[in-house]
């Protein structure tokens, strides 16, 4: 699946948890070391997740699970996401989201083993009509070829076809309703992402009802309210922004 140049810009997600006053210590080293690795800062993207696993079930209703999550701190930081969802919908929803995590591959925040294709192939797939997932934005954000978007084509079409192929497999489990949640523009030193993000939910609007995958595009909903939507971090959502995400996502259920 090959894109060409054409539309543009954007940025991306990832992680979290808490602990005992030597494990805060332990984050300030990790924190410290993890900007040392990452220019700009953006090791936020998923700092805690040294700390953080995958967002846990509430389990508000008494029904088997019949959706399931996938992909990074976007969901998982806070699993503020999830809890709206499961509160909202007034079901069990399974979560195998993880901050950190690639849409393939791995990293010191997160190894390969919980990537998002990893996810789901872990996954117990007993039962589950719908998935909730993205993926890539550790990807773009942990690769050298930031912030250009013509160094990144490749990197972005390598995406794109591990995601149908993802998408495949789900077809192939009986999965008969998938949603691919966008990622917003980043602000902060991830704004630098933009034009790759851009041109990313751009190819996904255009290509993914194709696919018969339900794409929400949620960048004209934070645009203009990144104060209220997006944490200091610049990257990962509120519960504000949390809100908006889970509502957006309400209405693809709904379609």
């Amino acid at each position: 699946m090959q894109l060409c140049l054409a539309t543009a810009a954007s940025g991306d997600p990832n992680a979290l948890s808490e602990a005992s006053a030597p494990h805060n210590k332990h984050k300030e080293i990790a924190m410290f070391a993890l900007n040392k690795i990452f220019k700009n800062g953006l090791a936020v993207v998923a700092l805690t997740t040294l700390f953080a696993g995958a967002a846990q079930a509430t389990n508000p209703g008494s029904s088997s699970p019949d959706t399931m999550i996938l992909g990074d701190s976007i969901f998982a930081l806070s699993g503020d996401i999830h809890e709206y969802l499961e509160a909202d919908l007034d079901e069990n929803i399974d979560t195998y989201a993880r901050s950190g995590c690639q849409l393939s591959g791995g990293n010191i925040l997160c190894s390969r083993t919980y990537s998002v294709e990893r996810q789901y192939a872990r996954a117990s797939k007993s039962g589950i009509k719908t998935v909730i997932f993205n993926g890539g934005g550790n990807d773009i954000q942990l690769n050298s070829c930031r912030p250009s978007l013509s160094r990144c084509m490749p990197l972005l079409n390598e995406l794109e076809d591990k995601i149908a192929a993802l998408v495949a497999d789900m077809r192939d489990d009986g999965i008969e309703e998938i949603i691919f949640l966008g990622y917003y523009n980043a602000v902060g030193g991830a704004e630098e992402l933009r034009e790759i993000n851009n041109y990313s939910m751009n190819y996904k609007a255009a290509a993914y009802p194709g696919m018969n995958v339900k794409f929400v595009d949620v960048r004209a909903a934070f645009a203009g309210n990144e104060a209220r939507y997006i944490t200091s971090d610049g990257i990962h959502p509120t519960a504000a922004g949390s809100r908006v995400l889970a509502d957006l996502l309400l209405q693809a259920l709904d379609q």
